[in-house]
């Protein structure tokens, strides 16, 4: 009797414990450690326009992503103190006003006539390139182990709008993803969201993204 109370016991103790395991979700996402960058000074700040990035990822279901990323860049371009940022309801109502703003053919052609329309020095021209859904299935012993999340890639070009040329050009990747565990018919108890992984897979490339434009451009010269 004393052999069977143990051994339940221990069946108790384990069960418990991967019962436990089961009972939350690991979240990963890309470490970012980007070195500081300096604002410049007011009147050495680059007059900006963010345009909606282009969209040539494979899944159309994804593509309102694209317009999601204009208000991410305006919130970190702001945030490196090299810009200034021009409001994106002027440059909605621009393209509405060339019919572009359905279409989504926002090419360098487009984003610089934008960009001369509204005054600005610079346009910041963005691509989605791709996004990677993360999916597998690993079994750890009695335990079953889920990964799902995305992997959102960007580049982006700095264009000076009065002559044209490309200033800077960079590429960046985020990725979002949580493991869920699974045992005796147990699931995790709380999973986070496709849609919020994507939208954290894409605020992270965001961020990279300008950082690395950002970083590569000196002060603005008086004429």
């Amino acid at each position: 009797m004393k052999t069977n109370k143990t051994i339940f016991h221990r069946f108790f103790i384990v069960g418990f414990m991967v019962l436990f395991m089961c009972s939350c979700a690991n979240v990963q996402r890309t470490k970012v450690k980007l070195g500081p960058v300096s604002s410049f000074p007011i009147a050495q700040r680059y007059v900006i326009a963010a345009v909606p990035f282009q969209y040539k990822a494979e899944q159309e279901q994804y593509k309102s992503l694209s317009n999601k990323l204009v208000d991410l860049t305006i919130d970190e371009l702001l945030k490196t103190g090299r810009f200034r940022v021009l409001e994106r309801s002027r440059i909605d109502a621009i393209l509405q006003e060339i019919q572009l703003s359905q279409m989504g053919i926002i090419d360098e052609a487009v984003a610089n006539q934008i960009g001369k329309q509204l005054g600005a020095e610079m346009v910041l021209v963005g691509i989605l390139t791709a996004i990677k859904p993360i999916k597998k299935r690993d079994s750890l012993g009695i335990v079953w182990q889920e990964t799902s999340g995305f992997e959102v890639s960007l580049q982006g070009r700095l264009i000076n709008i009065k002559t044209g040329e490309i200033v800077v050009t960079a590429k960046a990747t985020g990725m979002e993803s949580q493991q869920k565990k699974m045992a005796f018919g147990a699931k995790t108890a709380v999973a986070v969201a496709e849609e919020t992984l994507l939208n954290r897979a894409a605020e992270t490339a965001t961020k990279i993204l300008i950082h690395n434009l950002s970083s590569q451009i000196s002060p603005k010269t008086n004429p």
